[in-house]
């Protein structure tokens, strides 16, 4: 599949939200995850790859509920961006819970925000955040197309 070759619409920073990426009431739509073993780099944390794996099952969660709202047969989501902000090491075993919701939505684009939750001693932190910018594209030409009328409320159900 191609990659749209217009420029990315601009991220804004966590600092410009009228809410806080890191705190766990942001977020309605979450999806568990848990550490693997092979997750670990060889300091014995998880790796900066796993974390991107995380964000990515939280999101492709949220994705797949939008399918019982929108018609994809034609259509396809494609990652346009991601960025990544490593808060805290996460360490194995540890069972991870991601938050995900949408900040912001466009013409052909949607940004997420996301968020990994790790629970220690009865105490829950977040350990990394991360904005994504997700297009709508057309299943044939793999060009970005206007997001449906089907799938707009969906996901403004998410904002």
């Amino acid at each position: 599949m191609s990659i749209p070759t217009s420029p990315p619409p601009p991220l804004s920073g966590a600092a410009d939200l009228p809410f806080d990426l890191a705190d766990a009431a942001s977020y309605r739509f979450w999806t568990d995850e848990h550490v693997r073993f092979n997750d670990l780099d060889p300091v014995g944390h998880v790796n900066n790859n796993a974390f991107g794996v995380y964000f990515e099952s939280g999101r492709v969660a949220l994705h797949q509920s939008l399918r019982q709202a929108a018609d994809f047969r034609r259509h396809a989501i494609v990652m346009r961006k991601i960025t990544i902000d490593y808060l805290a090491e996460i360490t194995y075993p540890s069972a991870v819970r991601v938050g995900t919701r949408l900040v912001r939505l466009g013409r052909t684009s949607w940004t997420t925000g996301s968020a990994l939750f790790v629970t220690t001693k009865g105490e829950s932190r977040c350990h990394a955040t991360a904005l994504s910018v997700s297009v709508l594209v057309d299943g044939a030409s793999h060009r970005p197309i206007p997001i449906t009328d089907d799938l707009r409320p969906a996901l403004e159900g998410f904002l």
